[in-house]
């Protein structure tokens, strides 16, 4: 059956995946088989996975790393996690940085001084292996500010714990909090740790807050790269067209189950696909103009696996999903929203985002599970907003469709149900008001 769930490996056996038997096809082209035909499988059930897992990350880092044995150079900034770090690095007030990578697959190098040695076995029972060792290299870089556009990474929160009477750390917000019950579930909570949050608004101050998540202080700011996005178009004196798209569909793909944040939540699938397979008939029947965006760069794994994902749901239409150039890729899909005048997604963080855009957005989210309600779990979202529909029909998702093509951005906006700044604070200046406070943090103004 196409809904079986399967398990799939690397040639190499270095990563697993867990998909829909639809999506087999997919991944066999991009080099990953059934664990069933690998003598790894047999493996996983001679040994604890756990420990399987570990001695293959301990070989493979000791393959491919150079080692380094020497103090890392002290620098006034360090960027915990390289992923989403473009965007950090634009804020920044000099070059006096380093990209610290956190997850195991970007790890290239490996510091052995003497130093990290001993701060690592000072401290080697605070966390894990792989926390003590980043907490020992940062103590050795010694910069004024550590600082992750990955809010909710435990690795961050664990080091930053360590060395918060030292070094500054700080986050700023990338998603809506959805994910947090999976990710800080039970006495994992506690481990949650933010000295500074930058964060999009009220509502994620309210959340973190009825969490009891452990931060220091909030500042609202909104969408950092909602922001930059404006600052890219004023740079390259790109003409924007408000109008050029009717509709701009967020492409959400749910082709990894194992890696997603919500596993248990077994129709989601379906929910996003329903949203594409909607959207699209609408499109046909009222002759609408759509464009479909997709998240990262053209010809890459993800760009080939949401066309997969989205042909299983949209058998009976021809449709595209854009993806940029890899220079492009962190802006096409915010200039995609600015130049359409409806966005529509399920759960995605830009459906938000799009109001510091100043456009409409309706998240059609069918799933009915509370951890991927709208805004997110935990607050309660008026239900009637014009922006959220809920129900699993086509004509009631046509009706509200038409109705806020219909509409004036203030019309919308005032029949969001709450304020607008409530969801995402609003206007385009995230960007500079974060560089202005780096350099107040850093003391270098």
């Amino acid at each position: 059956m196409d809904k079986d769930i399967i398990n799939m490996v690397s040639i190499n056996g270095k990563k697993k995946i867990t998909c829909f038997r639809f999506m087999e096809e997919c991944f066999q082209n991009e080099g990953y088989i059934s664990s069933e035909k690998l003598r790894i499988n047999f493996l996983n059930k001679l040994l604890n996975p756990a420990i399987l897992r570990k001695i293959k990350t301990f070989f493979s880092l000791y393959l491919k790393c150079k080692f380094i044995f020497k103090d890392p150079k002290n620098l006034e900034f360090a960027i915990f996690d390289s992923e989403n770090s473009e965007f950090i690095k634009k804020i920044l007030p000099n070059k006096n940085y380093v990209t610290i990578s956190t997850r195991i697959e970007k790890i290239n190098e490996i510091y052995f001084s003497k130093r990290i040695i001993v701060y690592f076995f000072r401290n080697i029972l605070k966390g894990s292996l792989k926390q003590i060792y980043l907490a020992a290299l940062i103590n050795a870089i010694n910069p004024r500010i550590v600082i992750t556009h990955i809010s909710d990474s435990l690795d961050f929160h664990v080091v930053g714990r360590i060395l918060n009477d030292k070094i500054k750390f700080i986050a700023v917000q990338t998603y809506s909090p959805n994910a947090f019950n999976k990710m800080f579930p039970g006495k994992r909570e506690k481990k949650f740790f933010i000295p500074t949050f930058f964060c999009f608004s009220k509502y994620d101050e309210l959340f973190y807050k009825k969490k009891k998540a452990t931060i220091g202080s909030f500042e609202i700011v909104g969408s950092l790269p909602s922001s930059l996005t404006h600052e890219y178009v004023q740079s390259q004196k790109l003409k924007i067209n408000p109008n050029k798209h009717d509709i701009c569909l967020i492409a959400e793909p749910f082709a990894d189950i194992g890696s997603s944040d919500f596993p248990h939540v077994k129709n989601l699938p379906d929910s996003m696909g329903i949203v594409a397979e909607f959207t699209y008939k609408l499109c046909k029947k009222h002759d609408l103009n759509i464009i479909f965006s997709g998240k990262g760069p053209q010809d890459t794994i993800g760009a080939r696996t949401a066309m997969h994902f989205y042909k299983y749901y949209l058998k009976k239409y021809n449709f595209e999903i854009f993806h940029s150039s890899k220079e492009m890729a962190a802006y096409s899909s915010y200039l995609n929203i600015m130049q359409s005048r409806l966005t529509i997604g399920c759960i995605s963080t830009m459906l938000r985002e799009a109001i510091s855009l100043e456009k409409k957005f309706l998240s059609f989210n069918t799933v009915g599970h509370p951890d991927v309600s709208f805004s997110g779990p935990g607050i309660k979202f008026p239900q009637e907003s014009i922006c959220v529909l809920t129900k699993p029909s086509y004509e009631f998702f046509e009706e509200r469709v038409l109705k806020i093509l219909s509409m004036t951005n203030e019309e919308y906006f005032a029949q969001l149900g709450v304020e607008k700044s409530f969801l995402m604070f609003p206007g385009n200046e995230a960007a500079n008001i974060l560089r202005k406070r780096l350099k107040e943090i850093s003391g270098t103004i």
